[in-house]
């Protein structure tokens, strides 16, 4: 009894604590077979395209562009492509180019249930933060951080945004390994799911796109399969070697792409900034040339001033001086004479009026005034009779 006690309190733990993710690597598969390879350099019939008002997905000059445009909600697009393996790798690439706010992201799906009541959910945002979620009876099972961040979590791992992320996802005997531009993010064991489908998430008014997506999985002992284009091999890794080889110039190509939207965004700033100096010495030159310009007006002011001064240096001489007093007292003399001159014809004037005014008073009346009618104000108050 006390055994069958002890075997479910263990089996029960385990099973909580199977689903938590660790650091620690827990596929050590070797997977040296290529189920899938697609570089979206054509449009197929595996992936969505859309065009309306809520989404754009295109494939355009060898990336497949994923433009969420609502801003409400995200968007899953699963692949039409059944994939029965259980143990296998996914290596794609993703990258943020806008979004909106903090709910912009892009993801991957795997193990998709075809209820939709089942799988996983890998996403990363432009803060370089990344989160994993299951679908559990139709809703979310935080597998990384919380309710209270929505999941997220920070990582030096993860490029932000206008810079591709590799993701690789790998799964055997249940257990998965996510890693991310090479390095091993998250480990867990979920043995919910044998097998399921696969595709991207684009979070709400999020432009993203994705360069490649790689299916491997581990060939059997002398197994001979079909490849995409019908021959067969014999578990050569020629092609292993030439996918990865694809994966490694595609990674370098991406880096060296934004390494050079850098440089460029670098150099626009420099532009912008000289641009900003030579405007700001443009400015400083008119400055200069305005208080100039006010200068010199200020000196021929000066400069008519000091002739005014002058000429008042000469009166104030005049003035002081003993030999000219007669002549300025006689011209102070004939300047109160006139003004005294004009007082006596101000109050003649005055006088006249006066005397106008009381004349005209006094006369009588032979004429009846006759009485203008007064003017008769307009009826407004006027209404109108009802329609019939």
């Amino acid at each position: 009894m006390h055994k069958l006690k002890f075997l479910s309190v263990f089996i029960t733990g385990w099973l909580l604590t199977a689903a938590m993710p660790s650091r620690g690597q827990l596929v050590n598969e070797k997977f040296d077979r290529l189920d899938l390879s697609e570089n979206f350099d054509t449009a197929s019939d595996r992936w969505t395209f859309l065009s309306n008002n809520e989404n754009l997905f295109l494939v355009q000059e060898g990336e497949y562009i994923l433009n969420r445009k609502a801003p409400e909600k995200p968007f899953a697009l699963i692949a039409n492509y059944d994939y029965n393996e259980q143990a296998f790798k996914l290596v794609t690439a993703v990258k943020i180019e806008k979004t909106a706010d903090q709910n912009g992201s892009i993801g991957v799906i795997f193990m998709a249930q075809n209820d939709g009541n089942g799988g996983f959910i890998f996403e990363i945002n432009a803060e370089k933060q990344f989160r994993l979620r299951q679908i559990v009876s139709g809703s979310y099972k935080f597998m990384t951080g919380d309710a209270k961040n929505g999941g997220w979590t920070k990582s030096n791992s993860l490029n932000g945004l206008n810079a591709y992320n590799v993701i690789d996802i790998r799964t055997s005997n249940r257990n998965y390994d996510i890693y991310v531009n090479n390095n091993l993010l998250l480990s867990f064991t979920e043995i919910a799911y044998k097998t399921g489908r696969f595709g991207f998430i684009v979070g709400p008014a999020t432009r993203a796109k994705t360069d490649y997506f790689y299916l491997f999985s581990a060939m059997q002992a002398n197994e001979i399969t079909k490849t995409q284009d019908g021959s067969t091999t014999s578990g050569t890794p020629d092609i292993i070697e030439l996918a990865e080889s694809i994966i490694k110039l595609k990674t370098q190509i991406n880096k060296l792409q934004a390494e050079n939207e850098d440089l460029k965004r670098n150099l626009e700033n420099k532009k912008t900034a000289d641009n900003e100096d030579e405007n700001e010495r443009k400015l400083k030159d008119r400055t200069i040339l305005d208080l100039q310009k006010k200068l010199a007006k200020k000196d021929a002011s000066f400069d008519s001033l000091m002739k005014v001064n002058e000429g008042l240096l000469k009166y104030k001489n005049l003035v002081a001086g003993n030999e000219n007093s007669d002549l300025i007292i006689t011209l102070s003399k004939s300047v109160k004479a006139e003004k005294e001159k004009n007082q006596q014809l101000s109050d003649s004037l005055k006088t006249l009026k006066a005397e106008l005014a009381k004349a005209r008073d006094s006369k009588p009346t032979t004429v009846e005034e006759k009485k203008e009618p007064k003017e008769q104000k307009p009826n407004t108050e006027f209404t109108l009779p009802k329609e019939n």
